[in-house]
């Protein structure tokens, strides 16, 4: 379980993040974090079920793409996403982009990070920065309210495929 502080990474997707407010600092209501993307790096389109995204830029320019807007944020600008939007975030700049992201309810969403970049870190992902369809499937399986799940794939799908109920 992530605690205060603790900062973790995934080299092969680009990305670090620190969590500054778990879980357990807030009663379950919220989980912050703040996340260094490096020149190339993205998270590909996604949905979450339950939770809103809210997104600031602290340094650089992010790309963010929410509902099929696209939208260009930099130091100090916001991003809001509410659940069950689709969404996504690339670095198309040529330099480190730092933005801290709020996520409302946090569940057991650190938990999930961490499994995530613990495959990362292992080289356990392909060059995509996602792990192999098996492992997905478990992830699904254990982590059904906070996955992220692919934006433009049936949600009902993902979890059919995963071995669970829609």
């Amino acid at each position: 379980m992530a605690t205060t502080g603790t900062t973790i990474e995934s080299p092969r997707i680009g990305q670090t993040i620190t969590f500054i407010r778990t879980a357990a600092d807030t009663s379950g209501a919220e989980l912050m974090i703040e996340a260094r993307m490096r020149p190339g790096a993205f998270m590909p389109p996604h949905v979450h079920l339950l939770q809103e995204e809210h997104f600031e830029v602290l340094d650089g320019t992010g790309t963010f793409r929410v509902a099929g807007k696209k939208i260009l944020a930099g130091p100090g600008e916001h991003v809001d996403v509410g659940a069950g939007v689709a969404h996504r975030f690339r670095n198309a700049s040529a330099t480190d982009v730092h933005i801290r992201a709020t996520l409302r309810p946090a569940l057991r969403t650190e938990d999930l990070f961490e499994r995530l970049f613990r495959l990362g870190a292992t080289g356990r992902v392909n060059k995509l920065g996602a792990p192999s369809p098996w492992t997905t499937a478990a992830l699904i399986r254990e982590f059904r309210e906070e996955f992220f799940y692919l934006a433009g794939i049936p949600i009902a799908l993902q979890r059919l495929l995963a071995g669970t109920r829609p």
